[in-house]
């Protein structure tokens, strides 16, 4: 498709959207979905059937009865009809030269019927001869929070932020356009793709890829129609930023799954490990562990393996020790140095200063900015990570707020980074919402991750994109080759 880059960019910025077929019976929630952008451009309802209209026109939007009723040149259209309607719509579409389409209607080859297969390759033809862009079908289209362009009413708008994302699946780039924000990472970008027939996951990634206000780029796949032409925009595309990659759909009962969901093959684990290995991809298995790898490469950055751990208990240190080793980290003890000037002030009956650090003399106030201090300047350690419980977050008032001065402190005066982690099991707490306090760590731009593995896996994961990168580029990475705050 000729000028598709630039095509793609027309409908992400666009200066007049059309929304055909919003109808009373769910409360028109397409026009709902684009009732912010009218701050930004003008929205249309088209419709034929006049008895939506009213309701239409009650929210403020200009109703016509075709695309070619507008007045003016169309940037972006959002298609909410039966299938059998859309070859009318899409055939205005291209007759009024607008810039893409997205399809929110389904019905086609993700049933496995003949007709719904015929249905879209009629509209893949229409499309393609016209070098019309359609994004789906069977889809939830474009997220661009900055403009207040919306997949559903409830989405949140507004600031833009560094984190992209690409999915095959419409509840999916629901949950990470929300879980995004709740992780310190607004959205730039993001779009549901659905069956992919004309614009698909690769010509996506070709976008993101080059889109400046995207950073890290996360993608939910379920299948991939041209292999070589993925491998190679994703290797492109890896090359420039962290590109984390959750494909499911690897087994065979999830590859029936997916198949009647937007008709994907299955892609046997191997081959899909191999090619996101020589690409420099990151792969990831669930939506959090996708956050949580995004936390790590957009709040900490680069890391070394020695790691300093500090931990509310001696029964916890064996633990944390094991988590973080068998992900590949190094726990040394600190500098003679250091162990006397620890020695200068506390005491370490009940507690310790070996590494995993832990006890009443790092628990709060000034003797744990003082422990922070020695920390940072001893060059035994690359990473800090500080554990925090969800007991004492729930029973101790201020806790949070004290805390995290303490490590905003740490971050001014030294150089390295640091997690906080975040757990449940020391004293066992039970239905504690720690969400809140999660996130006002990372709204600081500190990092912060809920579980103990979590945050080892997650960190991993950051050093091994960084290692990897400069094996294959002979440089670091993307957005992770600093921190954030």
């Amino acid at each position: 498709m000729k000028d598709l880059m630039a095509r793609l960019d027309r409908m992400f910025h666009p200066k007049v959207v059309a929304v055909v077929g919003a109808k009373k019976e769910n409360d028109y929630n397409w026009l709902r979905a684009y009732e912010p952008f009218r701050e930004h451009g003008k929205v249309y309802h088209v419709n034929m059937d006049r008895n939506e209209w009213p309701g239409a026109e009650a929210l403020g939007f200009q109703n016509v009865a075709s695309l070619l009723d507008i007045p003016e040149p169309v940037d972006h259209v959002v298609v909410s009809v039966p299938n059998k309607a859309v070859p009318f719509v899409l055939r205005d579409a291209i007759t009024k030269k607008v810039g893409g389409v997205h399809l929110f209607t389904a019905g086609y080859s993700e049933t496995h019927s003949e007709e719904g297969m015929r249905m879209e390759q009629a509209m893949a033809a229409m499309a393609r001869e016209a070098d019309m862009p359609v994004i789906g079908p069977n889809c939830m289209g474009l997220y661009y929070p900055k403009l207040g362009m919306r997949m559903g009413r409830d989405q949140a708008y507004g600031e833009g932020g560094v984190f992209g994302f690409i999915s095959q699946s419409g509840t999916t780039s629901m949950s990470l356009g929300a879980m995004a924000p709740a992780c310190g990472m607004k959205v730039s970008k993001g779009v549901s793709f659905g069956n992919g027939t004309v614009v698909d996951c690769t010509d996506l990634l070709e976008y993101l890829a080059a889109d400046p206000e995207t950073e890290i780029i996360g993608m939910y796949l379920e299948g991939v129609r041209d292999g070589r032409a993925f491998f190679e925009a994703l290797r492109k595309a890896a090359s420039k930023k962290p590109v984390l990659v959750w494909k499911v759909g690897q087994s065979e009962e999830g590859a029936k799954a997916t198949g009647s969901h937007t008709g994907s093959a299955r892609i046997e684990a191997p081959l899909w490990r191999a090619l996101l290995k020589q690409c420099g991809a990151i792969q990831v298995e669930t939506t959090q562990e996708m956050m949580n790898a995004a936390i790590a490469l957009n709040h900490v950055g680069k890391v070394g393996r020695r790691v300093a751990l500090i931990t509310v208990s001696g029964g916890h240190s064996g633990k944390i020790a094991d988590v973080f080793g068998q992900q590949g980290f190094t726990i040394p003890s600190p500098t003679e140095d250091s162990l006397k000037e620890f020695n200068s002030y506390a005491s370490t009956t009940g507690g310790s200063f070996f590494n995993p650090f832990e006890g009443n003399s790092l628990r709060e106030g000034e003797n744990l900015n003082r422990a922070l201090d020695i920390i940072g300047r001893d060059p035994s350690f690359d990473l800090v990570v500080m554990e925090i419980t969800a007991g004492t977050i729930q029973r101790t008032q201020g806790f949070v707020e004290r805390r995290l001065e303490s490590v905003k402190k740490f971050v001014e005066a030294h150089h390295k980074p640091i997690l906080v982690l975040v757990t449940d099991d020391v004293p066992y707490s039970e239905g504690v919402n720690t969400k809140p306090a999660e996130r006002q760590f990372l709204e600081a731009g500190i990092a912060c991750i809920n579980g103990m593995e979590q945050a080892a896996k997650a960190m991993r994961t950051a050093l091994d994109y960084h290692d990897q990168h400069e094996w294959l580029y002979g440089r670091s990475g993307g957005r992770g080759a600093r921190s954030a705050r």
